[in-house]
């Protein structure tokens, strides 16, 4: 197996080198929240019921505190509030180290774990070419495979939906990343991260001391997650060989990455980023680029199978923008309700349902001396269902996004892709794969269900238990 010597990328002008010390101050200085036992907090509510935690917490108000011992955390449910602790103060806010000490694990020092002034520096690197005119490339490849999935499927047929837009979405970002169209290997490549996440999600609900010991012994879970990322390790590795022998010369973004160039003093082309990097970048983009957007998809097939006027309505737009057609990306801009289901679903329903940032140096917020060390989360899932912002804020109404709606909605009111400087950096290709996907595979089908789309709050919003439906032939 192949093993490799990684070399920590943080710089000695990185900012959020450390977390600060945790505050000395009584739970009675910060502001109101859920009551908590004394030496636990809420740190059980935290492992079994972290969504019913936070609604709690926002009833009272935009500032509240949840206390999980030994950690104090705010919960912000206002979108100024938000504004202020993502973007406002970037400089005395950022993402903790030991927050995401267990995220690095999987991820490395890839843009999703990553922090301070090195983050900047491959955000800025990377972003251009997640440009418009980059990620429309892909379109292609989005509508050829989500068309054969559409042609896999047979009338009257149960499927755990799921399963079947992660397997969608695992091939589309192996088309686009890699270049890999192997079904054996995408579905391997799938199994990898789904024990991975699982794995981390595990720990991080785990006391620190607790998490890192389990991480060191042999532990059948952490034995299994070693061996996954084994096996990614050496896939990812044997792609960047190959892509360097070639040239890095391709139209996936693998090469993508090997062909940036950081600047040098003088402000010239210097080198590119290390195999080690690269392979956290891809990893990365692997995991958002599929995982996202397989959420979205799932929720939008059960949100539709329970609104059937809804559901009828999309169908004449397919019917009439498509005719015999699957979607490409020129009809985009033309499937207007199209969009507008994408939207809501997920305001209903954000993959990313929950940001944090660990504070630096004292805030105020809301009126509030938010003290360094304290941690600040945002939840777009909770904001999403907010009365205050969205009228009916649970029910499923896609016509609400009309371009007079969207113009007046406060900014961060709608949030599923973050904010700031770690907003998702692929966001436009989410959007276009959702939109896609959706009118491809509804062209033909739709799919019904009896059973109940429980929301399963992991590094992402899952769906418990998966969502068995019965596919239904169109036509």
């Amino acid at each position: 197996m192949l093993q490799r010597k990684r070399q920590t990328v943080t710089t000695s002008s990185d900012s959020f080198l450390v977390d600060p010390p945790r505050p000395a101050v009584r739970r009675t200085e910060l502001p109101p929240g859920p009551s908590a036992l004394p030496l636990v907090g809420q740190a059980f509510r935290l492992k079994n019921d972290f969504v019913g935690l936070l609604r709690e917490a926002a009833t009272y108000g935009d500032v509240s505190t949840v206390s999980v011992k030994p950690i104090m955390c705010c919960l912000v449910n206002n979108p100024e509030l938000t504004r202020q602790v993502l973007v406002t103060n970037r400089l005395k806010t950022g993402r903790g180290v030991t927050a995401f000490e267990t995220i690095r694990w999987m991820m490395g020092d890839g843009l999703t774990a990553s922090t301070g002034t090195f983050h900047l520096k491959q955000r800025r690197l990377i972003r251009p070419r997640f440009h418009r005119r980059y990620i429309e490339h892909y379109a292609g490849a989005m509508t050829e495979i989500s068309a054969r999935k559409s042609r896999q499927w047979r009338d009257g047929a149960q499927v755990d939906m799921e399963q079947e837009m992660r397997d969608l979405t695992l091939e589309i970002v192996a088309k686009a990343l890699f270049d890999i169209e192997t079904h054996d290997v995408v579905r391997r490549v799938g199994r990898s991260f789904a024990e991975s996440e699982g794995y981390i999600y595990a720990r991080l609900t785990q006391p620190l001391f607790l998490r890192r010991l389990l991480h060191k012994l042999p532990v059948p879970s952490t034995r299994r997650f070693k061996e996954a990322r084994a096996y990614l390790d050496e896939l990812i590795y044997d792609l960047i060989s190959e892509r360097r022998r070639s040239g890095a010369e391709g139209d996936d973004l693998l090469c993508m990455l090997l062909q940036v160039r950081y600047e040098d003093a003088e402000g010239d082309e210097g080198s590119g980023m290390s195999d080690e990097l690269v392979r956290d970048e891809a990893v990365s983009l692997y995991i958002a680029g599929h995982d996202t957007t397989a959420t979205t998809l799932t929720y939008a097939f059960f949100l539709l199978s329970q609104n059937p006027e809804v559901e009828k309505r999309f169908h004449a737009e397919l019917d009439d923008v498509l005719g015999d057609r699957d979607a490409t990306l020129e009809d985009l801009p033309n499937l207007h309700l199209t969009d507008q289901i994408v939207t809501e679903t997920l305001r209903l329903y954000p993959p990313f349902w929950l940001l944090g940032r660990m504070v630096f140096e004292p805030i105020e917020l809301g009126g509030h001396r938010i003290p360094a060390g304290v941690s600040v989360v945002t939840s777009p899932l909770i904001t999403h269902r907010d009365p205050r912002w969205f009228d009916d804020p649970l029910e499923f109404r896609p016509e609400r996004w009309t371009d007079e709606f969207r113009s007046q909605l406060p900014q961060f009111a709608y949030f599923p892709f973050g904010g700031g400087e770690h907003q998702c950096i692929g966001e436009g290709f989410a959007w276009m794969e959702a939109k896609i996907a959706l009118a491809t595979l509804h062209r033909r089908w739709r799919a019904t269900t009896s059973s109940k789309a429980e929301i399963m709050p992991r590094t992402t919003l899952k769906v418990k238990g998966g969502l068995p439906m019965r596919l239904e032939r169109r036509r």
